[in-house]
């Protein structure tokens, strides 16, 4: 009789919802701190993150009596990265197109103020033709895009890493 394993979706729902709300929570506080970039909260938010996805996989290793593949925990950690960032995905196209959609014309004219100390003699035509092609790329969909393919990849080194430390085979 083989030994059954615990679900993964149970454990993926929990520790995707803390990894979302770390997410929003981060949003939030630049937001209601006026704040473009924020290394402290950053920092926090990595760490967060990183404890979230070892915790989950370290929850799934308990359920299954102390055993843990790499493969296993490659699913947790994945499983719990996308529950986590469907979950601040959606928020995160909620707060920049609607709660705070000036973010990104902020983000615009910071790159055209960079833009134009790095490359001083641009014409306004170069630099608005730059600027055009920039703008396809700094909206909310895009962030939201470019925030779940960095979380998936992040969530997968964090998992093989967690994986090879917590590894117990039969």
């Amino acid at each position: 009789m083989e030994n059954q394993s615990p679900s993964i979706k149970s454990i993926a729902y929990t520790y995707g919802l803390y990894l979302a709300l770390v997410s929003v929570a981060g949003l939030i506080v630049m937001y209601v701190l006026s704040l473009q970039k924020s290394w402290t909260i950053s920092i926090i938010s990595f760490a967060l993150t990183v404890l979230i996805l070892v915790y989950g996989i370290k929850a799934y290793k308990h359920a299954n009596g102390g055993l843990l593949s790499v493969g296993k925990a490659i699913k947790v950690g994945l499983a719990i990265a996308v529950v986590g960032v469907i979950l601040s995905a959606i928020y995160s196209y909620v707060h920049y197109s609607f709660i705070y959609p000036e973010f990104i014309d902020m983000t615009k004219e910071a790159a055209y103020e960079q833009m134009m100390t790095q490359n001083p003699n641009l014409t306004d035509e170069q630099a608005n033709q730059a600027m055009e092609m920039q703008g396809m790329f700094m909206n909310a969909g895009f962030f939201s895009l470019m925030s779940i393919l960095g979380s998936l990849f992040f969530g997968l080194i964090i998992s093989l890493i967690a994986g090879l430390i917590m590894r117990k085979d039969e």
